[in-house]
């Protein structure tokens, strides 16, 4: 662990920039783009989740190279934490302003869990 790296709620090492990146529109956009593309018909409210911070991820790869920003994704431990799924289902209940809007709540949620939990 080296000076840009935090330790996260698993104990897992996570770089600074991903729980204090000022979440931009190009990486909203093409996050949604990408999560709109995946189907989620009868999917479970946690998977649609799950699936828009893995999108957000890719987004980040995809703009900012070289950091594999897709190892980071929600692990078993934080989605076993009932305080960190309560947050994340009103993010699903009230997703109703669109898929940009709905992937900007999730990655506030998440980052905000890890970096109060780290």
């Amino acid at each position: 662990m080296d000076e840009d790296d935090v330790l996260g709620p698993d104990h897992s090492v996570m770089p600074k920039f991903l729980l204090e990146h000022e979440v931009s529109v190009p990486e909203i956009a093409l996050a949604a783009v990408s999560f709109e593309d995946c189907s989620l018909d009868g999917s479970v409210p946690l998977d649609r989740v799950v699936l828009a911070y893995d999108c957000w991820l890719e987004a980040l790869d995809a703009l900012h190279p070289g950091h594999d920003f897709r190892r980071f994704g929600l692990s078993d431990l934080e989605l076993s934490d009932d305080d960190l799924l309560g947050r994340l289902l009103s993010t699903v209940l009230f997703d109703d302003d669109g898929s940009c809007r709905f992937i900007r709540s999730v990655v506030a949620v998440v980052n905000g869990y890890r970096t109060h939990r780290g």
